[in-house]
C-alpha cells in the first residue's frame, strides 16, 4: 500500500555539505591508495606519491572549510554536513600524523 507522505519542512540537503564529504571521502579513498602503493614499493614511492600526497591533503583542508561553511547554512538537514565535517577531520589528522612521522623518523 502505497501513502503519500507530506513534507512539513523547507529544508533541503546542503550542496556544500555534499560536495565537502565526497571531497573528504576522495581524500581518504587517496590515503589508503597512497599507503598502500608505498607499502608495496617499499617506501621508495616517486615524487608524484608525495605531491599527490600534498594534494590529497589541501583537498581535505578544502573539505573542512567547505564542512564548516555548510553547517552554518540555513534551513538545510544537519546530517551530511556533520558527516563531512567528521570526514574530513578524520582526513586532516591523518594526513597531519603521516607527515609529522615521515618528518619523525
Amino acid at each position: 500500500m502505497r501513502r503519500n507522505h507530506t513534507k512539513f519542512t523547507k529544508k533541503k540537503h546542503s550542496k556544500r555539505g555534499m560536495l565537502a564529504c565526497a571531497v573528504a571521502a576522495a581524500s581518504i579513498f587517496a590515503l589508503i591508495y597512497l599507503v598502500f602503493s608505498s607499502f608495496l614499493q617499499k617506501g621508495n614511492g616517486s615524487i608524484y606519491m608525495g605531491s599527490a600526497g600534498m594534494l590529497a591533503l589541501a583537498a581535505a583542508l578544502f573539505a573542512f572549510v567547505q564542512a564548516v561553511r555548510s553547517m552554518r547554512e540555513e534551513d538545510t538537514f544537519r546530517g551530511l554536513p556533520i558527516a563531512s565535517v567528521a570526514l574530513s577531520v578524520l582526513a586532516v589528522g591523518a594526513w597531519s600524523a603521516l607527515y609529522v612521522a615521515g618528518f619523525l623518523l
